[in-house]
This record gives C-alpha cells, structure tokens and sequence, in this order.
C-alpha cells in the first residue's frame, strides 16, 4: 500500500471514528454521567422530548443510583415527577453499569442518587411534548 493510499485511510478512520456513537445506548437523546469527585451528574439537566429515553452511566469508581422514588429519598422533596407519572428507580449500579429509563409524561423530574444525596447529587429531566 502506497503511502498516499494509506494516509488516506487513516484520515477516513478518523472521520468515521468522530461521527460514530461512543454510548452504549445510541437511541438514548441524551447521556448523563455519574462522577465521584465530586459526586454529581453531568450534565445535570437535560431536555428532551416525550417518548424519548435518557441514559445513565457510572463511569465512577463507587456505587451510584437514580431515582424519583420519594420512599426512598432521606428528604422526600429532593425528588419530584410531574402529575400521572410514576416513580423511577435504576437500584445501586456499580462502577461500568447502565440505565436506561423512557420518558412519556411531559413535565419536570427531579432525581437524586441514594448513596450521594447528603453531598447533593440531584439532577434534573425536562420533558416536552
């Protein structure tokens, strides 16, 4: 292989590589990633539309949730979702994992981690019709 033909290959890699989906979920509209110093999300609100999936992803070292479950919250008012919808809830995931969640009631959600919500890891879901 010349040197021009090969120059060229690399640089369509790189064009390929850049317009590639890096998530795990490539329908998710929107990806939001847990860090551990300081715990939070990132970004910490997103707007999407109803009928479209957020993604979560514990690219940190410790464990991390998501939730709206006001049950489960130490203050119930650092979690909210709009009116007719129904709590959410990924469990604890472990460094590397995933959750997906569908949205399909428009309105604010206001969502915490368990392990983090003393250290005031809250974020935030605004849906749209």
């Amino acid at each position: 292989m010349t040197a021009p033909v090969l120059i060229g290959l690399l640089a369509l890699t790189g064009v390929i590589a850049m317009v590639t989906p890096t998530t795990a979920n490539a329908g998710a509209a929107a990806v939001v990633k847990m860090t551990d110093k300081p715990p939070m999300f990132k970004p910490m609100k997103v707007t999407i539309k109803v009928g479209q999936t957020v993604e979560w992803v514990n690219n940190a070292e410790t464990l991390h949730s998501v939730t709206t479950d006001p049950d489960s919250a130490q203050k119930p008012g650092d979690v909210s979702s709009p009116p007719g919808a129904q709590p959410f809830d990924s469990g604890f995931m472990k460094p590397g994992m995933t959750f997906d969640y569908k949205f399909t009631v428009p309105g604010t959600y206001k969502y915490l981690c368990l392990p983090h919500e003393k250290d005031g890891m809250i974020g935030y879901v605004v849906v749209s019709k």
